[in-house]
């Protein structure tokens, strides 16, 4: 009788650490891209509430300055020449906004509370205790406001016309968000932001 004799294949040592430097290579590059993954989907998520955040600030604004008596900049003013868009670089901005009303006082500003910056608003009517309100934005750095003038001719008449420009900066260490800072602003205008005989800007 003949014996059949079957041989058993199996995978030899080089071949094993083969296939172990491939899988690990492909592990490698699945948890690096899946990292990237989770930091641009934290970072992007991260500045769309800041975005949201701050634009609850420009709405507020919005509504305050609709009908005021007079407003101040705590001295924060600048000259945009005529034919130029851009803020020039020497503008100091204010972290204070002062909106007064017929019978309210509206006071905008900067504040650090504990480490961490909010934009307050308190309102002040006449026989009532102030109302304060905070406004929180993720990262928050910076906030300021600039009235800025740029000339306007009209007719051969040239007419000063008058804006108020509210920005606000995010900014961040940590190593999870490459882009450090993020930049927001909004431009407001009024009749009363312009060249007028009434006193509407009290600097």
């Amino acid at each position: 009788m003949k014996r059949c004799e079957s041989k058993k294949k199996g995978f030899t040592f080089v071949e094993a650490v083969v296939v172990t430097l491939i899988a690990c290579g492909v592990m490698i590059v699945i948890q690096a891209i899946f990292s990237y993954t989770v930091r641009v989907t934290m970072k992007g998520q991260d500045n769309l509430d800041s975005i949201r955040a701050a634009s609850q600030i420009f709405s507020g604004l919005r509504r305050d300055m609709l009908n005021f008596v007079t407003l101040s900049t705590g001295g924060a003013r600048t000259v945009i020449p005529a034919g130029e868009f851009a803020v020039p670089d020497a503008a100091t901005y204010s972290q204070i906004l002062t909106i007064k009303k017929h019978t309210e006082r509206i006071t905008w500003s900067l504040v650090d509370d504990g480490g961490k910056n909010y934009v307050e608003r308190v309102l002040q009517s006449a026989g009532a205790p102030p109302q304060k309100k905070k406004f929180g934005v993720p990262r928050m750095k910076d906030f300021g406001v600039l009235y800025a003038i740029s000339p306007n001719k009209i007719n051969s008449l040239v007419k000063n016309m008058g804006q108020l420009i509210v920005k606000i900066n995010i900014d961040s260490e940590d190593e999870r968000f490459p882009s450090k800072e993020v930049k927001l602003s909004s431009v407001f205008f009024s009749d009363r932001l312009t060249d007028s005989d009434w006193n509407y800007l009290d600097f």
